[in-house]
């Protein structure tokens, strides 16, 4: 027995030596200047200060716990990266569109538990979002994404793209150099079916999201959770462009994304390929491998869902379970701001070569216009972004010796008498095609 004291006795002041020889490493954690301080409502910033400066300003006050090693390593740690990625105290260094776009995801992730971190919460319950401050934060940052119409600048350069575009001008796809994780551009997406559409009103973009076969047989099966290997994603993102009506069209092509399901190729990165390329160019996004890391970490609260923040398109709302027609393939979208619709046009194969080509004139015989319309919901997964909530209607435009027009409009989805309607006729014929690269 008293051997078995004495030993525990060594142990337990070996321990101490090496708890209190530890205190002399000390990460060192500073409070740089601070050179512009984010400037917002008071009761924004006393919930910025409460949850977000420790690891986020500046600013650091750290609790008497915080200081003792190794728990002092984490913390420093921890301060290091959050003021990397985001620092309330230099807010000034950031464009006003990196500040907007970096206050949405901050809601997003309180909003879905990642922050605060967990770790740093259960110690620091003050820190913790109350149903009531993710209200206040969510109020504010709406407030920063009005709708505006677009200036002159903004139809020009859509207008500089497009003709671009039309004239070949655009880099193909032999031109494109792959991501640093080694996936290559792929040739044809523009030309699969739509999982799904987004109006992000956060960033002033909207979104199309196509799947190749491999995605749309899962859905079409209720397979996706988790999707099977194979499955592709195609996220293409235009800049909005509004008019004084509230309607806003399709403008530059800002960036395309690829998701590649294959859980033992990128079992590194959450099961994905993740890829992206940005601007005329197609320039590939990322300097260095780990930013598959950063769109893992952004994609993580959705964790539960294969890391897929995309819900397709339920059977009920897709135009062609009303019409019996094929679908057809992508042409353009619209967004009413004052009746909250989402329309897409689609076309079959004669009409989209003619809308793509940027020809001048009708289109041609055999062509046939479908224009879906959607009512609005705010998106359960993204705050800053509004999805399809129902179908509403479908106009059929088929173009022949005389354009015949026919809709069907919900509940019912009766189809109305094919009586000629030159206004809306008008109207579809006259879309623009939105730019997409091939």
């Amino acid at each position: 027995m008293r051997v078995s004291r004495k030993k525990w006795t060594v142990i337990g002041l070996f321990l101490a030596v090496v708890v209190i020889a530890i205190q002399f490493i000390r990460p060192g954690i500073s409070n740089p200047p601070v050179t512009g301080e984010i400037k917002v409502p008071d009761d924004v910033a006393q919930i910025l200060r409460a949850s977000c400066y420790d690891c986020h300003s500046n600013q650091t006050q750290l609790k008497w716990f915080d200081q003792i090693a190794p728990a002092s390593w984490l913390v420093a740690q921890h301060i290091r990266d959050g003021r990397k990625i985001l620092n309330f105290s230099n807010w000034d260094s950031l464009a006003p569109g990196d500040q907007k776009g970096n206050l949405f995801l901050s809601v997003n992730q309180a909003m879905f538990g990642e922050m605060p971190l967990a770790s740093y919460a259960t110690f620091h319950p003050e820190a913790k979002l109350t149903p009531a401050a993710l209200n206040t934060l969510k109020t504010y940052v709406n407030s920063l994404a009005p709708v505006k119409v677009s200036d002159t600048s903004r139809r020009s350069v859509a207008e500089k793209q497009f003709a671009q575009w039309t004239a070949g001008a655009i880099p193909t796809v032999q031109q494109v150099s792959p991501v640093l994780n080694g996936i290559a551009y792929i040739q044809g997406y523009r030309n699969w079916q739509i999982v799904n559409i987004s109006d992000r009103y956060d960033n002033g973009t909207m979104r199309v999201i196509l799947g190749n076969d491999i995605a749309m047989k899962a859905i079409r099966e209720h397979k996706t959770n988790p999707w099977p290997n194979g499955t592709t994603f195609a996220k293409v993102a235009w800049e909005q462009l509004t008019d004084s009506s509230k309607i806003a069209t399709s403008g530059e092509l800002k960036q395309v994304e690829f998701m590649i399901r294959d859980d033992q190729k990128f079992a590194s990165s959450a099961g994905w390929g993740w890829a992206r390329w940005k601007g005329n160019d197609l320039k590939p996004y990322g300097k260095t491998l780990t930013f598959s890391q950063e769109c893992v970490n952004c994609h993580h609260p959705m964790k539960n869902n294969d890391y897929v923040f995309t819900e397709p398109l339920t059977d009920n709302d897709r135009p062609e379970k009303i019409t019996g027609r094929p679908e057809g393939q992508l042409i353009t979208s619209t967004i009413d701001k004052n009746q909250h619709t989402h329309s897409v046009l689609y076309g079959n194969e004669i009409a989209v070569q003619h809308a793509r080509s940027g020809a001048a004139g009708p289109y041609p015989a055999g062509a046939v216009l479908t224009l879906a319309t959607w009512s609005q919901q705010d998106d359960a997964h993204w705050f800053g972004a509004k999805v399809p909530q129902h179908l509403q209607s479908v106009e059929v435009v088929k173009v022949d010796a005389n354009a015949a027009y026919e809709q069907y409009q919900a509940p019912g989805w009766k189809k109305t008498a094919a009586t000629l309607r030159p206004d809306r006729i008008s109207y579809i014929t006259q879309l623009k095609a939105a730019v997409i690269f091939n």
